[in-house]
């Protein structure tokens, strides 16, 4: 049975619009640290603070190669924020298809 969620239009276009503008936000943010030889990146405590994820569902992500390192420094593992947003885009969509 298909699920269906009704949302107002104008609703949803705020959606789409702040949706939008964090695709823009990351973009430049890309394109600033490409041109400034830096990486786009966070280590594993931040990924949780940002998106409140299990850290078993981390390691279990990382196992299957969906969350790779970005860089390795003194033992530190750096996690790339493209890996990091499609984390957070699968898990929230585990969560709509849950409903």
């Amino acid at each position: 049975m298909k699920k269906m969620i009704k949302i107002e239009s104008s609703s949803f276009a705020a959606l789409v619009r702040s949706y939008k503008k964090s695709l823009n936000m990351l973009a430049v943010l890309q394109h600033i640290c490409q041109e400034n030889d830096v990486a786009l990146s966070m280590l594993p405590d931040e990924v949780c603070e940002l998106i409140n994820p299990d850290p078993a569902e981390i390691e279990k992500q990382r196992l299957s190669g969906r969350l790779r390192f970005a860089e390795e420094e003194n033992g530190t593992k750096h996690y790339s924020i493209v890996d990091i947003i499609n984390l957070k885009d699968s898990i929230d969509w585990k969560v709509i298809n849950d409903c």
